[in-house]
């Protein structure tokens, strides 16, 4: 069942999904490159992950890029985390082992990330699975634990390198374990689970696998991109509590205290029953920690940053909480008369609190083609629909620019929204990044499905760096580097020279911004195709319908 409503969770809408913000830049780094060069370089900041850069690469050589297949991954990843429960049944057994796989399918930040095409869902699942077969191996003696744990390490640092900090954590636990039991005097051959010499051939072979699939794109973005991202951030207090809050799944304070608090419950409870497992995982937090200091990458102050660095976080925390919700829901029944279904139903009570005070309920409305977008994704707070989203990941002193008030919203979206049916509109033009890109804000108010309109012919001096977009950078751009347009699969967006496409897909309306509200337009450079489209649909479809200082409206 909890595998059911994760499921439900991650695939409801996904279809429509618009193509956002950072999950652009694999696409764009993918095109033009030889697969050679994509299983040997990678691009920091952006298109870090090898295995999927490659992926893309193969989708535009075969089948085309749509917005599923190019998140397909993702979703495979996030859908084998809701598995990863079965892997701890044996050390927390079944009632916990439920609420886990709860906690896990309602998870705001872990169904985000399996939406979106990036590497982050990828980790989550082979960082957690990696620990709990460590845990398996350490426990059992299994070889086939250790193949396992093995190849998810290797997996998980080829698809993020800071995964390297969730895989090293078995090894320092069962290094640690096996000194303190030599410094004891015990036998080490009369003691469970594996020895020292396996220990070390199973980081051998990690860290050699790892070095083959990683070391050369490495070396590579040390003398190009690297010290672009590292050794350039700053902390901020602000960053970790909203970390919190991304971890807990929920923007109320009391909720996510009693999340926390069962998550430090938990953590005690499975030191004292499971002590091996336990306080590896309670590891794994120092050493987030020292990676992030040591390395303090650009963006650090910013709470979804910190959680991208540390995805293989949340399905711990949500493992801990599991054990601390059960484990005071069990000392409770030892006090007074609680039957075990009564216990189930508290659990999941608490489950669908985290859920209901989240974000999903307000990002969840249909329709809405971006619910990937950073006004749903970098904060969990009840939005105030007063303002447009405005990211930390920007200047502060951009920030007023950026930012759409809802005095300047044009009242033809008004007038939409108050409109019977619900046909599609054409929206042009869209800007990659979130920071810039208002359509989400604007289907706020016009209630109607969105697809995106682009231009094929679009070359702009700024916007487009070696193996690296930016916020401000028009999709137009980067589809305009495609050599063959048929890899074009998309099913959110639409070619603004085929009309006959959009009546095919029943759009009403063909909306283009003239200039943007707020001070949006300084951020940008001014699109060439703007004033031939005004002119080919004045021809082809007739005066607008409807024109104001910011848009034009053509009515198809």
């Amino acid at each position: 069942m909890a595998f059911v409503v994760g499921l439900l969770l991650r695939c409801y809408l996904l279809a429509g999904q618009v193509f956002l913000d950072d999950e652009w830049h694999g696409l764009y780094y993918a095109i033009g490159k030889s697969p050679g060069w994509l299983l040997t370089h990678f691009s920091i900041p952006g298109a870090t992950c090898i295995p999927l850069n490659f992926y893309i690469w193969l989708l535009g050589r075969t089948v085309g890029w749509s917005e599923t297949l190019l998140r397909l991954p993702s979703l495979v990843c996030g859908l084998l985390l809701l598995v990863c429960p079965l892997l701890a049944h044996r050390f927390i057994g079944t009632r916990r082992t439920v609420l886990l796989a709860f906690l896990l399918a309602v998870s705001p930040v872990l169904i985000f990330y399996s939406r979106i095409c990036r590497p982050y869902s990828a980790v989550a699942f082979l960082g957690f699975a990696a620990v709990l077969l460590a845990a398996r191996w350490q426990q059992t003696g299994s070889r086939k634990s250790a193949a396992l744990f093995v190849i998810m390490g290797v997996l998980a640092i080829y698809f993020h390198l800071f995964a390297v900090v969730t895989v090293a954590a078995p090894f320092l636990a069962a290094f640690t374990t096996l000194a303190w039991r030599r410094r004891r005097g015990a036998n080490e051959s009369h003691v469970a689970g594996p020895t020292f010499t396996q220990w070390l051939w199973a980081g051998a072979i990690i860290a050699g696998l790892s070095a083959v699939l990683v070391l050369p794109a490495l070396i590579h973005s040390m003398h190009t991109t690297f010290f672009q991202v590292a050794l350039k951030g700053s902390f901020e207090a602000s960053g970790f509590a909203g970390m919190s809050w991304l971890i807990s799944g929920t923007g109320q304070p009391a909720v996510a205290a009693l999340f926390w608090l069962a998550m430090v419950g938990g953590a005690a409870e499975q030191c004292g029953r499971n002590a091996w497992l336990g306080w590896m995982l309670i590891s794994l937090f120092p050493l987030h920690l020292l990676a992030l200091v040591l390395s303090h990458p650009d963006g650090a102050h910013s709470a979804i940053v910190l959680t991208r660095y540390c995805i293989p976080l949340a399905p711990v925390c949500l493992f801990f909480a599991a054990c601390g919700i059960q484990w005071a829901l069990e000392a409770i029944a030892a006090k007074a008369t609680l039957q075990p279904v009564l216990q189930t139903i508290i659990g999941l009570v608490f489950v669908g609190a985290l859920f209901i005070s989240g974000p999903l309920p307000q990002c969840y409305v249909a329709p809405n083609n971006f619910t990937s977008h950073g006004a749903y994704q970098h904060r969990y707070r009840i939005i105030d629909w007063g303002w447009s989203f405005f990211s930390d990941l920007i200047p502060p002193d951009w920030r007023p620019g950026a930012v759409i008030v809802v005095d300047e919203v044009s009242p033809f979206y008004q007038t939409l929204g108050k409109e019977a049916g619900g046909r599609p509109i054409v929206e042009y033009p869209m800007v990659i990044g979130d920071a810039f890109n208002s359509l989400y804000y604007y289907q706020h108010f016009h209630r109607r499905p969105v697809l995106v309109g682009y231009a094929t012919d679009v070359v702009l001096p700024l916007g487009l760096a070696d193996g690296n977009v930016f916020g401000n950078t028009y999709i137009d751009q980067v589809l305009s580097v495609v050599p063959d347009r048929s890899q074009l699969r998309f099913r959110n967006f639409v070619d603004m020279d085929d009309v006959a496409k959009m009546r095919e897909r029943n759009a009403e309306y063909i909306i283009l911004h003239k200039l943007f509200e707020s001070q949006l337009p300084q951020f940008m450079l001014p699109l060439p195709d703007l004033e031939r489209l005004f002119k080919k649909y004045s021809k082809e479809l007739g005066a607008p319908c409807y024109e104001d200082k910011h848009i034009a409206v053509f009515r198809l």
